[in-house]
């Protein structure tokens, strides 16, 4: 079981509406399918991001 203190980003069905209406569409165009779709690709976004994760904490350690 994974603790609300061991998550470091959480993306919500409400925060892909939010963005969704912030591009003019509806709030009904995010279905199942389309939430699917979307983790899928932020998911996909994610390989590659251990250069980011690391240049946070390099950065997070400065001060």
């Amino acid at each position: 079981m994974i603790r609300a203190s061991d998550v470091v980003y959480l993306l919500t069905r409400d925060q892909v509406v939010e963005c969704a209406k912030e591009m003019g569409l509806p709030e009904e165009v995010i279905t199942d399918d389309i939430l699917n779709k979307v983790k899928k690709g932020v998911e996909g976004a994610w390989e590659g991001w251990d250069a980011v994760i690391k240049a946070a904490i390099s950065y997070a350690l400065k001060d």
